[in-house]
């Protein structure tokens, strides 16, 4: 059994950052009311998302895969609107879910693309990567890069939830 810890993040839009070892399945817990949800992924423990996928199709939830390239490539335009047209073919609502599980860039990206589409859309997040914990997982700094520069298009979107499970960090190098 797992323990966790909640903490609190106040602001405009305040959310939860759970913290634990194996609680990847509190994504479950934290998207009610959403019947499709999208899992924005790179390469992320396939267990990972493989117990993600199953938990969520059994509490009822149509899971739509969105895999993207890790790191700095995957935050593009061209990126964004494969997404978006994922989503769009989907028929996701505004009543719908974004997960970002990965890194930094892949919860950045997923972020981004949760606050544009039919303009903000719940998002949790689900770092698999110390510094996406820490940092760029929380905070709702979400952002593309264009041929102009890094983190040049942007919003800030704050999760809806955060779901930092450190036994995700055991798979790294």
């Amino acid at each position: 059994m797992s323990t966790a810890e909640a903490i609190e993040v106040r602001g405009a839009t305040p959310y939860v950052v759970t913290i634990g070892s194996g609680i990847v399945d509190e994504v479950v817990a934290t998207a009610h009311g959403a019947l499709r949800i999208a899992v924005i992924h790179g390469s992320e423990p396939a267990s990972a998302l493989a117990s993600l996928r199953e938990r969520l199709l059994s509490a009822g939830h149509a899971v739509t895969d969105i895999t993207v390239p890790d790191g700095e490539s995957g935050k593009s335009l061209d990126v964004a609107g494969r997404c978006w047209d994922v989503l769009a073919e989907n028929r996701f609502t505004r009543s719908d879910l974004v997960v970002g599980l990965g890194g930094g860039a892949v919860t950045d990206l997923a972020g981004f693309v949760a606050a544009t589409w039919l303009r903000g859309v719940r998002l949790i997040n689900v770092p698999t990567t110390l510094l996406g914990m820490v940092d760029a997982a929380v905070g709702g700094k979400t952002a593309i890069n264009v041929p102009a520069g890094k983190n040049l298009v942007g919003a800030f979107h704050p999760p809806a939830a955060v779901i930092a499970d450190l036994q995700l960090l055991d798979s790294l190098p």
